[in-house]
């Protein structure tokens, strides 16, 4: 797939072209939703100022029939890998972790119920080795002063 046309959009990836395109559906089933309805409740209450909030309300029920709309024709670009782990990828992210907060420390401190949890989520063994690998650095440091 040529990524030329591909944006990220409040944390996610898109192709421009389909974002027009959701956006143009917006608009096309929106706006004549809303005009509609003005006129219909016009005509029903004879201008009843509640009629018009009905008409953005059915202007709103309208892009949400549109976002479906778009949703169900433009599938997302992202690629999601259940089960399949890149090499690295969790020391990678330990040690931007790390470099943005400073060293995580040694997670057999951690209080009881966070440790629980940590384990639950299958992170231990990443902070310990993390913990370790910092310790060992520590120590080649000192030793090389």
């Amino acid at each position: 797939m040529n990524n030329d046309h591909l944006l990220e959009v409040w944390g996610d990836t898109v192709d421009s072209r389909h974002l027009v395109a959701s956006i143009g559906l917006g608009i096309g089933i929106a706006v004549p939703a809303y005009f509609v309805a003005e006129w219909g409740f016009g005509l029903l209450t004879d201008g009843d100022p509640l009629a018009h909030s009905y008409s953005l309300v059915t202007g709103l029920a309208a892009c949400v029939l549109a976002a479906v709309i778009a949703a169900r024709f433009f599938k997302p670009k992202r690629i999601v890998r259940i089960g399949e782990e890149s090499s690295g990828s969790r020391a990678d992210a330990m040690d931007a972790i790390e470099a943005e907060l400073g060293p995580l420390g040694d997670p057999d401190e951690l209080p009881a119920a966070t440790l629980a949890e940590v384990r639950e989520l299958g992170l231990y063994d990443d902070l310990r080795a993390q913990h370790l690998k910092n310790e060992r650095r520590r120590a080649e440091q000192g030793d090389a002063s």
